[in-house]
C-alpha cells in the first residue's frame, strides 16, 4: 500500500454507512422510549438491543472516513482552494437542506406533537413568511426556527475542517508526525489513547458538547493517521483481535444496558455509572478500528458499483431522513399492522433514494445543490459567477456558524 493510493476500502465503508444510516433512523420511527421527529408507539423493546449494535459507533466511522479524505484533499489542494472547496461543498448543501428539506420534517413533527391546525402550504408561508407564534416550543439550531436537525454534523464537519485547515501546517509538521509515528510503533498506544479520550468526554462532557468532541476526535484521527501505511498495516495485522476486542465491548454494552441502564442503577450507584461510561466509551471507539481494520483485510479493492454509488453518498446523507419521515407520516395514516407498516416505508424509502439518485444525475444543478460529486457538465458550475453566488449565499451562514 503505497502512501498516496487510493484505499478503495473506505469508498466500501461510506456506501455502507449512508445504507446503515437509512435502516437506523428507519428504525428509529419504531423503536420505543427514544425520541424522534415522528414515532410509532410500539412496546418492540428488543429494538434498543439492536440497535445499540451499532448506535455508538456509526457516527464515528464517518468522522473517521471524512478526517481520511481531507487529509488527502489537503494533498491536492492549497490551503485557500481547499478552504473554499469545502466551504462550497458543506456549506451550499447545509443551506439548501436548513431552508428546504428540513422543514417538511418539522411539519410532520409538530402535526404529531401538538394540535398544529395549519395545512402543510400554510406552514410553509408560516415558515418562510409570517413565523407568528408558532414555532416558541421548537428549538433553532441556525436561525429563529431554523433548525439543522440531522445536518448537524455538516454544521460541524465545516466548522471542524476549517479548524484543520488552518492548523495543518503545525498538524502535518515534522515534529508533530514524530509522535503519531511513536504511536503507531505499539498497537496498543493509539487505540487506549483515544478510549481514555473518549472516556474524558464522556465524564466531563455534557449535553452535545459530547457528541462534537467526539466527532472531532475521530476527525482528528483520519486527518492525522489515515493517509499513513504503517496505520492501515497496523490494523490488518490485528484485525482478529480487533474484531474480538470490539464484540465484547458491544456484548458488556449490552449487558450494562439490560442490568445497569435500565432498572436507573447508574443514576444512584456511582460504581454503576462508572461501568456504564467506561463501557459505552470502548463501544464507540474499538468498533471503528474493528471495522476499518476488516475492510482493509478484505475489501481494499475497486468496484465499479461501490465507485458509482459512492458519489451520491453526501447527497443521500443529506435527503435521507426527510425522506424516512414524510414517508412514515403518510404511511401510518392507512393503519396497517406496523411489521407492514415498517417493511412499506423501508422499501419506499430506499425506492426514493434511487430515483432521487437518478433525477440528480439528470440535473446538474439539483447534483451540486445537494453537494453531489463527480463530472460536471455544465460549465457554469466552475465559472466566477458561480463562485462568487455561493460565496455571498453562504457567508450570513458562514458568520451565524462561527460567531
Amino acid at each position: 500500500m503505497q502512501q498516496n493510493q487510493r484505499l478503495y476500502h473506505l469508498d466500501w465503508l461510506r456506501v455502507a454507512a449512508i445504507s446503515l444510516l437509512i435502516f437506523y433512523h428507519t428504525a428509529m420511527v419504531y423503536v420505543p422510549e427514544w425520541g424522534f421527529h415522528f414515532k410509532h408507539e410500539t412496546s418492540i423493546l428488543e429494538l434498543q438491543n439492536l440497535m445499540l449494535l451499532v448506535s455508538p459507533w456509526r457516527m464515528g466511522l464517518l468522522w473517521f472516513i471524512s478526517g481520511v479524505a481531507l487529509r488527502f484533499m489537503w494533498i491536492k489542494y492549497r490551503m485557500v482552494e481547499l478552504l473554499w472547496l469545502r466551504s462550497r461543498i458543506i456549506l451550499l448543501s447545509l443551506l439548501i437542506g436548513i431552508l428546504f428539506i428540513v422543514p417538511p420534517q418539522l411539519y410532520v413533527e409538530m402535526k404529531q406533537s401538538s394540535n398544529l391546525l395549519l395545512g402543510f402550504t400554510d406552514f410553509l408561508y408560516a415558515f418562510y413568511v409570517e413565523p407568528k407564534d408558532h414555532f416558541q416550543e421548537y428549538q433553532s439550531g441556525v436561525w429563529p426556527h431554523i433548525d439543522v436537525n440531522h445536518l448537524w454534523f455538516l454544521r460541524s464537519l465545516w466548522l471542524f475542517n476549517l479548524i484543520l485547515i488552518l492548523c495543518s501546517p503545525a498538524l502535518l509538521s515534522e515534529k508533530f508526525q514524530v509522535y503519531i509515528d511513536t504511536g503507531l510503533r505499539s498497537k496498543y498506544v493509539l487505540i487506549m489513547t483515544c478510549v481514555t479520550t473518549v472516556l474524558c468526554i464522556d465524564i466531563w462532557g455534557e449535553g452535545e458538547q459530547k457528541r462534537e468532541v467526539y466527532g472531532f476526535v475521530l476527525l482528528l484521527l483520519g486527518f492525522l493517521v489515515g493517509k499513513k501505511v504503517e496505520f492501515w498495516m497496523l490494523l490488518k495485522k490485528h484485525w482478529q483481535v480487533l474484531v474480538l476486542v470490539a464484540l465484547v465491548s458491544l456484548i458488556a454494552l449490552q449487558f450494562a444496558f439490560e442490568l445497569i441502564w435500565k432498572p436507573n442503577m447508574h443514576q444512584h450507584i456511582v460504581w454503576a455509572n462508572i461501568i456504564v461510561v467506561l463501557v459505552f466509551a470502548c463501544a464507540k471507539v474499538l468498533p471503528v478500528f474493528a471495522v476499518l481494520a476488516v475492510s482493509a483485510q478484505f475489501l481494499n479493492r475497486r468496484s465499479d458499483t461501490v465507485a458509482q454509488f459512492n458519489q451520491w453518498v453526501f447527497p443521500i446523507y443529506v435527503i435521507h431522513q426527510t425522506i424516512i419521515v414524510v414517508i412514515a407520516y403518510n404511511v401510518a395514516s392507512f393503519n396497517i399492522p406496523i411489521i407492514w407498516d415498517a417493511i412499506i416505508t423501508l422499501f419506499l424509502t430506499i425506492l426514493a433514494c434511487l430515483l432521487s439518485i437518478f433525477l440528480m444525475r439528470k440535473n446538474t444543478f439539483l447534483r451540486i445543490l445537494c453537494g453531489g460529486r463527480g463530472q460536471y457538465s455544465a460549465h457554469w458550475s466552475s465559472s466566477k459567477f458561480w463562485k462568487w453566488l455561493v460565496t455571498i449565499s453562504c457567508a450570513p451562514l458562514a458568520i451565524e456558524l462561527v460567531f
